[in-house]
Parts: C-alpha cells; sequence; structure tokens
C-alpha cells in the first residue's frame, strides 16, 4: 500500500515551469519555424500542381466526349452506322470540298 501512495505523491506533483534561457531552450526555435515554414510553402506548390493537373485531365475528357458526342450526331444525321466517312468520301457524303 505505501509503494502505490508514493507513485500517486509523485505523479500529483507539478514540474516547475522554466525561466529566463530555459525557457528559450525548450521550443524548436528558429530553425524549427523556418522547417515548418518551408514545408507549408512546398505543400502549397504541390496542392496548386495537383489541382492544375486534375484540372487538365478533367477538361481533356470532356473534349473527348464533346467530340465523340459530335460523331454520333453526324452519323445520326447522315444515317450512317459505320465509322465515320474518310477523306475519300468526303465528295460522296456531301461534304464541302469534294
Amino acid at each position: 500500500m505505501n509503494l502505490l501512495y508514493q507513485i500517486a505523491a509523485s505523479s500529483s506533483t507539478m514540474p516547475s515551469v522554466p525561466t529566463g534561457d530555459a525557457a528559450r531552450a525548450i521550443g524548436p526555435g528558429f530553425a524549427g519555424f523556418v522547417a515548418t515554414a518551408l514545408l507549408v510553402i512546398v505543400v502549397i506548390f504541390l496542392i496548386r500542381d495537383m489541382v492544375r493537373r486534375i484540372r487538365r485531365v478533367r477538361y481533356t475528357a470532356e473534349t473527348e466526349q464533346r467530340q465523340q458526342d459530335l460523331v454520333e450526331r453526324g452519323r445520326l444525321i447522315q444515317g450512317d452506322d459505320d465509322f465515320p466517312p474518310t477523306a475519300g468520301d468526303a465528295g460522296a457524303a456531301g461534304r464541302p470540298g469534294a
């Protein structure tokens, strides 16, 4: 029982608050601030680059889908179920430049 009392008594004592130079030596200091600031700056640039790349992929996918829709619409208007006409078929399809 005496051991439990000593453990409880030792854990309830508060450490003294450092003052002066000892208080300054506890924190990470200027080097920690610089390292954290650099890390934040690098993360900001990485996030901006990632957003730019995702936007580019999304726009490319939208453009390809729009192009596919236009090709399908052209097939429906011409009544073709096959692939789009080739350059040699341009006159027969009634396209300008034949």
